[in-house]
C-alpha cells in the first residue's frame, strides 16, 4: 500500500478553503474512485488524469486507487484539484521519499488537459491568500494564472505548463519560474472626458461623484451623453492601492476574469437593463458566484436604461450601498461578497425621451409614472441628480477639458479628505463612507450652513438620510475647493447638486 498527499482549495464565494487531498494505492481491482463530496467536474476528472498521466510518458497504477477530499463534509466543484489529485497519485508512487514529502507540504492548482498541459482555473489568488493564513509555503499554479499570482509575495509561487515538468522539480530534476506581473488589465481601456462635449454640469457632477466616491443619477434625453459621461468616470478616478487592488482581482479571479492580468484600476461594470436579481447581487446553484455589483468592488457600476429595470430588483440595492457588502445565504451555505462600489444611473425623461413637457408625445400619466421604479428609499441613497441637455449642446470645442486635469484635482481633494480622516482614526476613508453619526458630531458644516439643512429638515424637504449625505457631499465640495470646512455655499450647491433634477424624476 502507498499513500501520496498533496493540497488544494475549494472555493467559497471569494474565499478559498484548504483541502487536503490523499491517494492511497493498494490491493484491489483496478479503477480510480474520488470520494469527499466532490461535484461532477472533479468525479470526472479521475478519467481526464489518468489519460495526461500516460500521455505525459508517466506510469498511473494498475491497481485500485481512491483519492479522498479532506474535509469530506465540504462541497468541492471546479477543476481546481486536478494537478493536487494528479501529483497525489504519482507520488505515492515515487521511491523518492523526498519527492512525497514536497507533496505533502506543497499547494497545486491548476486543471489538466488530457496531453498533460496546465490549464488555468479560477480562484487563484483567493487560494494563495488562504494558502498564507494556513502557513503554506509554496504554490505551484499553471502559466495562464502567473499575472495574477504576482500580487502576493508570500507563499513562494512557481509556475509550471505540464504535469511532467511539475514531477521533475518534484525530483529537483528542473527548477521552475516564478510569476512575472506585467500591466494590469484595465491600463489600456481608459476612455477620456474630453470626448464629452458640452454637458458642464454633468462633467462637474462626474468629477464630483469621483473625488467623494457619490452616488449619482443622470436624466436626459437620448444622446445627451450620460453613457459617456459615466463610461470616462473611471479615468478620473486614482489607481487601486495594493490592498483595493488584491480585493478587486480576488472577486475577478473568481469569476475567471483576471488572465490577462490583475485589476489595477478601478473597475467599470455595465449590465444590461434586463439584468436578473442575481446576476447583480450574485448567487447561483452550488457555491454562490459574485454578481455585478462585487465585480464593481472598489470600482463603479453603471445602470442605464434604468426606467426598463424592475423596482424589486433597483431596490436589493439598498443595503449594499450601505453597508458595503452583499450577505447571501442558501441552505448550505452563508457567503459574504464584497460591494464597496460608485452607483451611477442614467435615464430618460420619459418613454418618447423628449427633453421638456412641451415636446412629449407620452400622456401626462405615462410621463409622471416614468420613473416610479426608483422608490423614495432608493432615490435618497442617491447624493447628485444632474439633467444632461440636447439643446444647446456643441458639435465640436477644442478647449474641452481632458481627464488628466480633472483626475489631478480629484486626487488632491482625496487627499485632503484621506488625511482628515486618517488624523480622525477613520482611516483613509472617502468622504461618501464616513459614517454619518460621526460627521454630524464631530465634522458638521458651519453654524450657518447647518441651520440652512435644518430648516429644510424641518419642513420635511429632506430626511435625516439627506441631509447626512448632503453634508458628505459638502466636503466634498470643500475639498475640490481647499476650505477647510464646508460653509454655506458649498452646502448649498450640495443642495442643488442633490435636488435640482428631482423635480424632472418625478414630474
Amino acid at each position: 500500500m502507498a499513500l501520496g498527499r498533496t493540497i488544494s482549495t475549494a472555493q467559497l464565494g471569494v474565499q478559498a478553503k484548504i483541502v487536503r487531498v490523499e491517494a492511497n494505492v493498494g490491493p484491489g481491482l483496478p479503477g480510480t474512485y474520488v470520494v469527499g463530496m466532490a461535484d461532477t467536474a472533479i468525479s470526472e476528472s479521475r478519467d481526464r488524469i489518468k489519460t495526461a498521466v500516460h500521455n505525459s510518458g508517466l506510469q498511473w497504477p494498475k491497481t485500485k486507487v481512491i483519492i479522498n477530499l479532506s474535509p469530506a463534509s465540504m462541497r468541492k466543484q471546479g477543476s481546481q484539484c486536478d494537478l493536487a489529485m494528479t501529483v497525489a497519485v504519482l507520488a505515492s508512487q515515487s521511491p523518492n521519499p523526498q519527492v512525497r514529502f514536497h507533496a505533502q507540504h506543497t499547494m497545486f492548482l491548476g486543471e489538466v488537459a488530457l496531453d498533460g498541459t496546465l490549464l488555468p482555473v479560477t480562484g487563484v489568488l483567493p487560494a494563495l491568500l488562504a494558502a498564507r493564513e494556513e502557513g503554506i509555503e509554496r504554490v505551484v499554479i499553471p502559466e495562464g494564472n502567473a499575472q495574477e499570482a504576482g500580487l502576493v509575495d508570500n507563499p513562494r509561487v512557481f509556475v509550471a505548463s505540464s504535469i511532467d515538468q511539475v514531477m521533475r522539480w518534484l525530483n529537483d530534476e528542473e527548477s521552475l519560474p516564478s510569476p512575472v506581473v506585467l500591466a494590469g488589465q484595465d491600463d489600456l481601456k481608459l476612455l477620456d472626458m474630453r470626448d464629452v462635449v458640452g454637458q458642464p454640469e454633468a462633467r462637474f457632477a462626474a468629477e464630483v461623484a469621483a473625488a467623494g466616491g457619490h452616488h449619482m443619477l443622470m436624466i436626459g434625453p437620448p444622446g445627451s451623453g450620460k453613457s459617456m459621461i459615466a463610461e470616462r468616470l473611471p479615468s478620473l478616478l486614482p489607481e487601486l492601492t495594493s490592498q483595493q487592488m488584491i480585493e478587486a482581482t480576488a472577486v475577478h479571479s473568481v469569476v475567471g476574469r483576471t488572465f490577462s492580468g490583475p485589476v489595477s484600476r478601478a473597475p467599470f461594470i455595465s449590465p444590461h437593463h434586463n439584468v436578473t436579481k442575481a446576476a447583480l447581487l450574485g448567487g447561483g446553484s452550488g457555491s454562490p458566484l459574485p454578481g455585478a455589483i462585487s465585480l464593481a468592488h472598489h470600482g463603479v457600476l453603471f445602470l442605464d436604461e434604468v426606467s426598463e429595470i424592475p423596482a424589486s430588483i433597483l431596490d436589493s440595492l439598498r443595503t449594499p450601498l450601505e453597508y458595503g457588502a452583499i450577505r447571501i445565504i442558501r441552505s448550505r451555505h452563508d457567503v459574504t461578497f464584497p460591494a464597496q462600489f460608485q452607483l451611477i444611473l442614467a435615464a430618460n425623461p420619459c418613454r418618447c425621451g423628449a427633453e421638456t413637457p412641451q415636446e412629449c408625445v407620452c400622456s401626462g400619466a405615462a410621463r409622471a409614472t416614468y420613473l416610479n421604479n426608483l422608490s423614495g428609499p432608493l432615490r435618497d441613497r442617491l447624493d447628485m441628480v444632474v439633467a444632461t441637455h440636447s439643446k444647446g449642446a456643441l458639435l465640436r470645442s477644442d478647449d474641452v477639458e481632458s481627464s488628466a486635469p480633472i483626475a489631478e484635482r480629484v486626487a488632491q481633494a482625496r487627499e485632503r479628505s484621506a488625511h482628515r480622516w486618517l488624523k480622525a482614526g477613520l482611516g483613509g476613508l472617502v468622504n461618501a463612507h464616513v459614517d454619518p453619526h460621526f460627521l454630524r458630531r464631530n465634522f458638521a458644516a458651519t453654524e450657518e450652513a447647518m441651520v440652512y439643512l435644518g430648516a429644510f429638515l424641518a419642513e420635511g424637504a429632506i430626511s435625516q438620510r439627506g441631509c447626512d449625505r448632503a453634508i458628505k457631499l459638502g466636503w466634498t465640495l470643500s475639498d475640490l475647493d481647499g476650505a477647510s470646512q464646508p460653509n454655506l455655499d458649498h452646502v448649498a450647491r450640495a443642495m442643488a447638486l442633490r435636488g435640482t433634477a428631482y423635480s424632472e424624476v418625478a414630474a
